[in-house]
C-alpha cells in the first residue's frame, strides 16, 4: 500500500477519520445482535477501532487487511487495551479461512469501485459467512452528493500529544466517483526557534524538522440503492436495511445484506 494514510500517517488515523465511532460501534452491535451473531470478520480493518471495541463488547472479532502497518498498529493498540481479536494481513478478494463467520463488516467506504471488482469481492464475502451471515457496509449515496461542495477546499485541523495536524481536502467528480486529493501536514509544537538571519530568512530549507508533509490520494463511488439491490441479488445476497446516521451535514449510509441460501 503506498498511501500515507495507511503508511506513514497510520498512527493519525482514528483521530483524522472523523466517524462518531460510539455511535457506529452502537448501531453495529445493534444489528449483530438482533441476528444472533457471535463471529464477525472485519475486511479491510484498517487500524482495527471496530474489531478492537466489538470485542469489548463480547463479540469474536477477527480483522484482516493489506496494509502491514495497519495491521502491526492494530495489534499494538489490541495489547494497550488489554483485548484479543485476531488481525490477518491479507486481501479481502481471495482471503479463505477455514472457519467460517456470521458476520463480515466493510467500513470507512472500502468496498470496490468498479463493478467487476465490486462483484469479485461480494462473491468472496459470500463464501466466509455462515447461511443467513450478515454484510454490513457504509457507502454513499448518489442522490447526496453536494455539487456545489465538489471542487472547493475543505480544512480540518487537530491537536495531537505535541503535535498539530491539518488537512487540507479537494474533491472532484468523474462519473459517479470522487476523486480526493488530501494534503496532511504535521507541525511540531515544539518552541524552539531559530532566528533567521536577513539571507537565510528568505530561503526556505527543503527539509524541516518542525513541519511534515504528506499528500494521500483516495476514490470512493457512488451508488444508487438500485445498484446496491442489484450488487446483492448477483452475488445471492438480499438486502434488509438500510440504516443512516448523521455525519456532519451530510449522512453515512449503511447496507445490511444477508446471505440467500
Amino acid at each position: 500500500m503506498d498511501r500515507p494514510l495507511y503508511n506513514q500517517l497510520v498512527a493519525y488515523y482514528e483521530l483524522v477519520e472523523g466517524r462518531d465511532w460510539a455511535s457506529e460501534i452502537h448501531l453495529i452491535a445493534s444489528l449483530l445482535r438482533d441476528h444472533g451473531c457471535k463471529s464477525l470478520l472485519d475486511l479491510g480493518c484498517g487500524t482495527g477501532y471496530h474489531a478492537r471495541a466489538l470485542t469489548k463488547l463480547g463479540f469474536r472479532a477477527t480483522g484482516i487487511d493489506i496494509s502491514k502497518q495497519n495491521i502491526r498498529f492494530a495489534r499494538k493498540k489490541a495489547e494497550e487495551e488489554n483485548v484479543n481479536p485476531r488481525f490477518v494481513i491479507g486481501s479481502y478478494y481471495d482471503y479463505s479461512p477455514d472457519e467460517s463467520f456470521d458476520a463480515a463488516l466493510c467500513l470507512n467506504w472500502s468496498i470496490p469501485v468498479r463493478d467487476d471488482e465490486a462483484k469479485r469481492f461480494l462473491d468472496n464475502t459470500y463464501s466466509l459467512l455462515r447461511p443467513r451471515g450478515l454484510l454490513i457496509f457504509d457507502f454513499e449515496r448518489i442522490s447526496q452528493i453536494v455539487r456545489s461542495d465538489v471542487g472547493k477546499a475543505f480544512t480540518a485541523s487537530w491537536d495531537r500529544e505535541q503535535e498539530k495536524v491539518v488537512r487540507v481536502s479537494v474533491g472532484q467528480m468523474a462519473s459517479n466517483v470522487l476523486y480526493s486529493n488530501d494534503v496532511y501536514i504535521i507541525y511540531s509544537k515544539s518552541s524552539e526557534q531559530i532566528h533567521p538571519d536577513e539571507r537565510s530568512r528568505y530561503r526556505i530549507k527543503g527539509r524541516n524538522a518542525h513541519v511534515q508533509i504528506f499528500v494521500d490520494r483516495s476514490c470512493v463511488r457512488f451508488f444508487s440503492m438500485k445498484e446496491i439491490r442489484n450488487f446483492a441479488r448477483r452475488s445471492k445476497f438480499r438486502l434488509l436495511a438500510n440504516p443512516v446516521l448523521p455525519r456532519n451535514k451530510y449522512r453515512r449510509n449503511y447496507a445490511v445484506l444477508e446471505k440467500v441460501t
